[in-house]
């Protein structure tokens, strides 16, 4: 797992040196956004995580996004061993509720997302979520934070009990 990540994280890396450089000229449709997660217990289960999203907005209020995510999780019992841990891929689709153009205070966005597993683990899911993310777009400030809210659904692909719940994500966008 940490391999892959490793590898997902340079490519993240060279598309947000590729990104940031466009993006100083004009308004690009690729963003990167890096954040950190963690969901409410459910089921004597809880989780956080680190996100990776590559995002495209191919048209006004529209976006396409590809996730990596890594996701800890911590049963009640508070065993928390290497295999505690999932490595999730897929993707997403939002949408712009509110955009800077028509409120002063940033960009409110719905979205909707779907990620896998990746290799064996005892913790092996799949993963759906919808939630609400605040962004501010700026062009004096390279790097915006992002705050997101919402609800996850786990089904998980062995003997642990699937896991429904809200969750909190904290990162930044550029």
């Amino acid at each position: 797992y940490i391999s892959i990540m490793k590898k997902i994280g340079i490519m993240m890396l060279l598309c947000m040196l590729a990104i940031g450089v466009q993006a100083q000229e004009e308004r690009c449709p690729l963003h990167y956004e890096g954040s950190f997660s963690m969901g409410a217990s459910s089921k004597d289960l809880s989780f956080m995580g680190a996100n990776i999203d590559l995002g495209y907005s191919p048209i006004n209020r529209l976006s396409i996004h590809a996730l990596a995510h890594s996701d800890f999780f911590i049963p009640k019992l508070g065993a928390t061993k290497d295999y505690n841990n999932a490595v999730n891929l897929g993707g997403g689709i939002g949408y712009q509720l509110l955009n800077n153009k028509n409120w002063r205070m940033g960009t409110l966005e719905l979205r909707g997302t779907l990620t896998t597993s990746l290799g064996s683990s005892t913790y092996k899911n799949t993963s759906y979520g919808v939630g609400l993310y605040f962004y501010k777009h700026s062009n004096a400030q390279r790097f915006q934070p992002v705050i997101g809210i919402g609800f996850n659904a786990r089904n998980f692909h062995g003997n642990v009990p699937n896991f429904y719940g809200p969750y909190v994500s904290l990162g930044i966008r550029f």
